[in-house]
């Protein structure tokens, strides 16, 4: 009986310490990511934000496995920060109303207030009037009064001040009352100034609020203000370097001089801005600046580049159209303005209990476990160790209902959101990154990604569609796999993808 009950108290002591560690190994992961994420604020670059996706996407993962609400929200908005970036108005709209919704249930004003604000940019982009926008706007400060955290009040107060003056503006970026409008944007940048040092975020909405005053002041010709503006945007870039937001000082400044008639100047600084922004295809800030420049050739009587950058800026335009076609998503929209003007319930989880009802559970589980073993330990043989069969004799098996399922939503998947379809396609094959990685070491994760695109029988096109990148980038991606495989054709790459399980 003595023996019984330390067995039971091992189990529990033992129980215990499992969840303890497993629990300390997930916070160190989720804490690892949100660091990484917070980091890109400060320093980013273009090509930072495919991390900053992933990193965001692994976060969402672990914190729904941990059931870390916390992890969620953040993660969703920072997916939702990112794909809003790149013009993917169909899945931001879908990460925003799963954010939207949670963060109503669990009472997070903020991320509620953060939520509403990209939601609102969204659909401007999406060419909603100005009406809808201002009442989203009206239900930002509504909900801003109830946060807590001075430096959250003050961040959220500054990107509703920008979205009020932004409101006022047509598509040339004017307003019958530029005064109004620059009176907002001041208010913002002093509200800037009143978050801590140590925050991260301070450097980064400080630009926003600069940058956003800079441009409303060139447009109403005060250039001293935007000037001065702009210097000290300048400084702010040189510690803290972010990529969007020196395309949109470089867009500035070739304004400022464009309506100073400083037109060689004026070009000079718009094609450094399309050089960044081809580069990264910005689709938006492309949008914005080949008429721009397509009108200083034009003051200059150069029509030849004049009207190569007139077709260039038809052609973006009708990309964000279609852009505009492809993500306009009505039965969301319905969905999140009806979250949004629903009373305001925060219902509380009892959260002590699941974890009482887990703790008994697992304790169970272990007794159980441990009580079997023992009693098997005698009667049962040596387990003959697992032998990984050679790649290309590892069979796929039947493809059943399921399967073929699975395999279509994995397809849809890839379509709208890649990172998730890397860790979903993980999910449905286990085994096809440890059988690739052992056979062929010197494959990296990127390269993995690709073959598993491959494994979906995806065309080099659709690859390049889904991961946003250029034809000749998977072509070459393409041919170093190969080469790091040692294979002689690319057919020989797709037969071992093929049969991989």
């Amino acid at each position: 009986m003595r023996i019984l009950n330390l067995n039971i108290k091992l189990i529990f002591v033992f129980t215990f310490i499992s969840l303890a560690v497993f629990g300390q190994v997930r916070k160190k992961a989720c804490d690892s990511l949100k660091a990484l994420i917070s980091n890109s604020y400060k320093n980013d670059v273009f090509d930072n934000h495919k991390d900053v996706l992933r990193y965001s996407t692994e976060l969402y993962y672990i914190s729904k496995s941990k059931k870390d609400q916390q992890g969620i929200l953040f993660s969703l908005f920072e997916q939702s920060r990112i794909y809003f970036m790149e013009n993917k108005y169909g899945v931001t709209l879908k990460k925003l109303s799963e954010g939207i919704t949670m963060a109503k249930e669990m009472g997070d004003y903020n991320m509620l207030c953060r939520f509403i604000l990209i939601y609102q940019k969204v659909l401007a982009h999406l060419d909603y009037n100005n009406n809808e926008i201002k009442k989203l706007i009206n239900k930002c400060i509504e909900f801003n009064k109830n946060v807590k955290n001075k430096d959250d009040r003050h961040i959220n107060t500054i990107y509703i001040l920008v979205a009020q003056a932004d409101a006022y503006l047509n598509n040339e970026g004017l307003s019958n009352n530029m005064k109004e409008v620059i009176m907002l944007k001041t208010q913002a940048y002093t509200e800037s100034l009143k978050i801590k040092d140590n925050n991260p975020l301070k450097i980064f909405t400080q630009i926003y609020a600069l940058q956003s005053l800079s441009w409303s002041c060139a447009l109403s010709r005060n250039f001293e203000k935007a000037d001065m503006y702009l210097h000290i945007t300048d400084s702010l870039l040189a510690k803290n370097p972010n990529y969007y937001f020196n395309v949109d000082c470089l867009i500035t400044k070739g304004a400022i001089e464009n309506i100073k008639r400083n037109h060689l100047k004026a070009i000079e600084y718009f094609q450094q801005a399309i050089d960044k922004s081809e580069k990264s295809q910005a689709i938006f800030h492309l949008y914005t600046v080949y008429p721009m420049i397509s009108a200083s050739y034009g003051e200059l009587d150069d029509f030849k580049n004049a009207m190569t950058y007139s077709w260039k800026a038809k052609d973006m335009s009708e990309k964000l159209r279609l852009l505009r076609i492809q993500g306009h998503n009505a039965s969301i929209i319905t969905k999140i303005n009806e979250e949004i003007n629903q009373p305001f319930e925060k219902q509380e989880f009892p959260y002590m209990l699941v974890m009482a009802g887990m703790f008994i559970t697992l304790s169970a589980g272990s007794y159980y476990y441990l009580n079997k073993k023992k009693k098997g330990k005698n009667t049962s043989e040596p387990a003959t160790p697992l032998k990984y069969a050679d790649p290309i004799d590892y069979p796929d098996g039947n493809t059943t209902e399921n399967d073929a399922e699975d395999n279509k939503k994995l397809v849809n998947l890839a379509k709208e959101d890649i990172n998730t379809f890397y860790i979903e396609f993980e999910k449905n094959y286990p085994s096809f990154q440890f059988i690739l990685k052992e056979k062929y070491p010197e494959l990296n994760l990127s390269d993995i990604n690709y073959c598993s695109l491959i494994k979906m029988k995806f065309d080099i096109k659709q690859i390049a569609t889904y991961t946003n990148t250029t034809l000749r980038s998977v072509e070459s991606r393409r041919y170093r796999i190969r080469k790091k495989m040692e294979l002689k054709g690319q057919d020989d790459l797709y037969i071992i993808i093929s049969n991989i399980g």
